[in-house]
């Protein structure tokens, strides 16, 4: 933890500086305040503070010096050289075609709820900070071209997917596993934390009903690679939608805060889809790991 919050602070100082650097002290103050402007410098100035500052330095680099240079056990913890079967990336395809509907009416729901009238103080605020951080988000995913697109992915669908599963499935999700807890105990823990870093309350139980499914794609399977590709689907598909609803191409907007169905018994027939592949999921992990099983292996 201590290695995390110091890497986070050096984050925030050095995306500080690095954008200072290029666009301007002006642009740099924005940015860290969180202050929206509606330009194209401030899109990219943001961008590159998300990407080097928060994401590489706050997420990745934490789980590095962890597994190298603190344990130094960066296969047990990792897991990148782990191997398992591709067919697992197909189930994991399959899986996040059917959670998404399930992840978006949680959403839905998780919006509309309100702390009781003796916190309606704390209820404000978390929704005006919830508000300042859409405003900010609408702005990066702002995509004028194919370009952006190719940018976007990468700082929102990439460098997210791959330093936070290696930070929290592979190393916090790991710590957990040898202080003997259950597997289900340190994923669910360990999706807590995801979804509590991230200090976006409105959306705090989609985001750790996805941290939950994420652990388990890699507690059962022994690689992070799993994980990761799910992880960047859910995202890439979000930037995706956005560009094609920002140049016409598709009537869905990803910011209508609506279901994507009229029907519930679509969601519940998504829910028990993706418990079905899940399943299968494990299944097949552990026939071609045999042992693993979400065990920790050295």
């Amino acid at each position: 933890m201590l290695i995390s919050f110091g890497c986070m602070v050096a984050g925030l100082f050095i995306g500080k500086e690095a954008v200072a650097m290029i666009y301007g002290k002006t642009i740099s103050d924005q940015v860290v305040q969180m202050r929206p402007v509606h330009s194209a410098t401030y899109v990219y100035a943001m961008r590159m503070f998300l990407g080097l500052g928060n994401t590489v330095l706050g997420f990745w680099t934490p789980a590095l010096v962890f597994a190298f240079l603190v344990v130094r056990k960066p296969r047990t913890y990792l897991k990148f050289d782990s191997h398992f079967s591709p067919v697992l990336l197909v189930y994991g395809l399959l899986f996040m075609v059917f959670f998404t509907p399930v992840t978006d009416i949680t959403i839905y729901w998780n919006q509309h709820l309100s702390l009781p009238a003796p916190f309606k103080g704390v209820d404000k605020l978390i929704h005006d900070l919830e508000n300042q951080n859409e405003a900010v988000f609408k702005e990066v995913m702002n995509m004028r071209s194919g370009g952006d697109l190719l940018v976007t992915l990468f700082v929102v669908g990439f460098l997210p997917a791959i330093s936070e599963e290696f930070l929290f499935r592979g190393c916090l999700q790991t710590i957990f596993r040898r202080w003997d807890m259950s597997v289900h105990s340190a994923v669910w823990l360990a999706a807590f934390i995801f979804s509590f870093m991230h200090f976006e309350f409105l959306g705090f139980v989609p985001r750790m009903l996805l941290g939950g499914a994420l652990g388990y794609l890699c507690a059962w399977s022994g690689s992070i690679w799993p994980s990761v590709f799910c992880h960047f689907l859910n995202n890439g598909f979000a930037v995706v939608v956005t560009y094609l609803y920002q140049h016409q191409q598709v009537k869905i907007d990803p910011d209508s805060n609506t279901p994507m169905f009229s029907h519930y018994i679509v969601y519940l027939f998504c829910l028990l889809i993706s418990v079905s592949i899940l399943v299968y999921y494990r299944k097949k992990a552990i026939a071609t790991n045999p042992g693993q099983d979400g065990e920790e292996l050295d």
